[in-house]
């Protein structure tokens, strides 16, 4: 049976701490709060313990788990010999939403690392995380605490909801701050290379790595034939309703058609004059990071036969937020007149469309 204790991230009460502490300690599974999304947790250094996590997730085994620590001495347990270089700059970085890759110590097991000899490794800036952590004792192994392919979770109703019964504590603790989750660096060799976009822009870091090397598996364009880190092999963030990208001037035609089968997702300007079934996503891209993967959980509800999803740029925090949506849509249409062939072209376009289920 799944215990949820209620407490307030920012200001964790201490007994709260010590109930997930105990699970963690005892080998069980734990969903907290980070900065970026929630995570699904348990003891990094146990490979029993991460096995619970996989199954709960139906996570494939070759998918890795990221590593949180509480702070550089917890880093240094399990890293090997990391250049002193990254260790300041680490420094300076964290808590924060950077996750790194770089090569395990043997008290890591392979399952953790999805069978790899390298291990991605955070410190989040999150009051609870970093206490829980600590209060545990060990590094937690946490990737977002959803099932496999589905959208992220960054509300804990929505972890409640997703995850009752599958692991054994919930923290209650309301809405993360950031909402999607950590940039991750592949370390290992000269020039960094981003393995995936995050919380932290790739503009913000180079002021401290110098030139990070963006691929195209990092922009959401194809997937990886490895994975390396989590996010780089598997489909992820799909919603259950199909999804197609548009940019921002389909967006707009298709909200004038006020059809009420399709939904449309898309930042607070385009919404506030859609006369068809919109989600908006906020003013700014803080607010378009912060409300995309509920925007996503949302589409579900809407009774719609398809959402249609704007297009960003890719600058700040862009970058993450398209390699997200490039990764939960089932492709992109280039005009309204292909959105609407879709769903159909009548009025209603019930019965009409070409869509077919995931």
């Amino acid at each position: 049976m799944t215990v949820v204790v209620r407490t307030d991230q920012w200001h964790p009460d201490m007994e709260a701490v010590r109930k997930g502490a105990s699970v963690i300690k005892a080998g069980g599974t734990v969903i907290f709060p980070t900065e970026t999304v929630y995570g699904l947790g348990a003891n990094a250094l146990s490979a029993e313990a991460c096995l619970k996590v996989f199954r709960a997730k139906n996570r494939p085994a070759d998918n890795p788990l990221i590593v949180h620590v509480c702070d550089m001495e917890g880093f240094l347990r399990v890293a090997e010999n990391p250049p002193e270089g990254l260790v300041s700059a680490l420094k300076a970085l964290w808590p924060g939403p950077l996750t790194v890759l770089v090569r395990k110590r043997d008290v890591v097991p392979d399952v953790t690392t999805g069978g790899s000899p390298y291990v991605a490794v955070r410190m989040p800036d999150n009051p609870l995380a970093l206490a829980l952590i600590r209060e545990s004792g060990v590094p937690i192994a946490a990737p977002s605490a959803n099932l496999a392919t589905r959208p992220s979770i960054v509300d804990s109703s929505q972890a409640i909801r997703e995850m009752y019964g599958r692991v054994d504590l919930i923290y209650d603790c309301g809405p993360v701050r950031i909402g999607v989750e950590s940039t991750i660096l592949d370390m290992r060799g000269g020039t960094p290379r981003l393995l995936r976009p995050g919380g932290y822009p790739v503009e913000f870091l180079e002021r401290h790595f110098g030139e990070i090397e963006v691929t195209d598996e990092a922009r959401g364009l194809r997937l990886s034939p490895v994975a390396l880190t989590p996010g780089m092999k598997y489909r992820h963030y799909s919603p259950s309703v199909q999804m197609f990208m548009a940019d921002v001037d389909t967006i707009r035609e298709l909200c004038a058609t006020g059809r009420k089968d399709i939904t449309v997702i898309a930042e607070h300007s385009v919404c506030g004059v859609c006369r068809a079934d919109c989600i908006d996503l906020g003013l700014t891209m803080e607010d378009v990071a912060r409300n995309l993967f509920s925007a996503f959980l949302a589409l579900e509800t809407r009774g719609s036969r398809a959402g249609f999803i704007q297009k960003f740029g890719e600058g700040g925090l862009g970058l993450a937020i398209m390699n997200r949506i490039r990764k939960a849509s089932s492709g992109e249409v280039h005009s309204l007149g292909e959105a609407l062939a879709l769903v159909g072209d009548g009025p209603s376009g019930i019965g009409g469309g070409a869509l077919k289920g995931h």
